[in-house]
């Protein structure tokens, strides 16, 4: 199973890209999670999936709960999603095979951040600066679950991506597209218009800003269009400079950033108020090492701060450093439990919608099926996940056809093969990419 998923190239899809045959432990693990809530904003992946291949989200977390031998497997999304649960619901009636159960959340953000989840659904908190595993959970997305199918069943590796478009934009929808394709190229063809506006890769609140030239990669969850100054753009836009400028000048101390971050209302000592106090005015360095238990849900930027301030920005750059000098976060102690504010401090999404202005934009965006999207030429970088890049086993004028694999990862490196998305001929094969062109163009 795990050389399967390792040659197929299955990847976390929903997050950072990891590995998904890294997780697989057999033995020790009490639940095998899917994460169904997208919690994200006008993105709708995970939905479709669940409501149009039931069967392949059930069947591949079948697989995997029983490789792993976990207790239980547990498909968690809102109650408010009421298509994907009758389809889920609609399966498992109709295949006693199915040894899982479903999970229904609340309508708040972030539901989907991987520890949250694991505590509404377990009713245990994964340590400081630690993982599901720790507490016997195991969390994949939704559609890592329909890529573990596809690797196991049908032979068939990552080549396609579920991505969302949506936003400003006339007509939402939810489509696949084979990975490597050009952002820009994608967006001419579907008569988006783009141009003067911005694009974020990712929902509205976690999202990056990104340029048209890039291609679509394992990990892109959605492509979302909107003007320059709308609050979903503007609140990503500061450089850092003014952003510790305004933290010496502007913060209050009124502690919304902390009392309302998920981190630290399941008992995580993650204060981002005092991390913004610290970077202000450099009175001790004593709250610098917590901004490694952030998790970038975006909520003290986006919704929490009456000054506008930015602590996620900072909590970015203090990670990056620290992760440069080879500082982690080590807990004081193994055991916490959930503040008791929690309950009633957590962000409606509807709330949250409202204050990014994003209820206009708030339409349903429907899967197209099939493989219609055929672009001229793709650009697959050799590194689409966690760990080490692949290194291509293609050069310059080789011809290739879909799914043949095309860079490998050294066998005692994490990472996963890449493969070609189109039939076409290679002409760029680098450390860092492969460009195909397709036979048609």
């Amino acid at each position: 199973m795990r050389e399967k998923l390792r040659e197929m190239g299955v990847v976390g899809a929903g997050g950072a890209g990891f590995p998904t045959y890294a997780k697989l432990k057999q033995g020790g693990i009490d639940y095998y999670i899917a994460n169904g809530a997208e919690c994200e904003p006008l993105l709708d992946v995970s939905k479709e999936i669940m409501s149009r291949f039931p069967d392949k989200v059930l069947k591949g977390l079948t697989y995997l709960k029983n490789f792993t031998g976990a207790g239980e497997a547990i498909i968690a999304l809102k109650g408010k999603y009421k298509h994907p649960l009758k389809a889920l619901k609609t399966e498992l009636n109709s295949n006693t095979d199915f040894n899982v159960r479903l999970f229904e959340m609340g309508d708040f953000f972030p539901a989907g951040d991987e520890q949250v989840l694991v505590y509404d659904v377990t009713g245990r908190v994964v340590p400081e600066g630690g993982i599901p595993l720790l507490v016997g959970s195991v969390v994949n997305n939704i559609e890592t679950l329909y890529n573990v199918y596809n690797a196991v069943e049908e032979d068939t590796p990552v080549i396609d991506k579920f991505i969302t478009v949506g936003g400003d934009v006339k007509n939402p929808i939810t489509l696949k597209v084979p990975v490597g394709t050009n952002i820009g190229w994608l967006l001419d063809f579907l008569g988006v218009d783009y141009k003067g506006k911005v694009i974020i890769d990712g929902g509205p609140m976690m999202g990056n800003i990104i340029n048209p030239g890039l291609p679509i990669v394992k990990t892109t969850g959605g492509l979302l269009i909107f003007s320059k100054d709308h609050p979903a753009v503007t609140v990503k836009e500061s450089n850092m400079e003014y952003i510790l400028k305004m933290a010496r000048i502007s913060c209050i101390q009124c502690r919304y950033c902390t009392e309302q971050c998920p981190r630290y209302l399941l008992g995580h000592n993650l204060q981002p108020s005092k991390i913004m106090l610290t970077v202000g005015f450099r009175l001790s360095d004593n709250y610098i090492k917590q901004a490694l238990l952030c998790c970038e849900c975006g909520l003290c930027e986006a919704y929490s701060c009456p000054q506008h301030l930015s602590p996620r920005r900072v909590n970015q750059v203090i990670k990056k450093e620290l992760a440069a000098a080879g500082i982690k976060y080590t807990a004081g102690k193994t055991a916490f439990e959930p503040r008791e504010a929690r309950e009633w401090r957590k962000i409606p999404t509807a709330r949250l919608k409202t204050r990014l202005e994003l209820t206009a934009f708030d339409r349903p965006a429907p899967l197209v099926d099939g493989n219609f999207v055929k672009p001229p030429e793709v650009c697959i970088p050799t590194k689409q996940h966690t760990g080490a890049p692949a290194v291509p086993t293609v050069v310059t004028g080789d011809k290739v056809h879909r799914g043949q694999i095309i860079g490998k990862v050294p066998e005692d490196k994490l990472g996963c093969y890449i493969h070609a998305s189109i039939d076409g001929t290679v002409i760029q094969s680098n450390k860092d990419k492969i460009v195909i062109r397709g036979e048609e163009s």
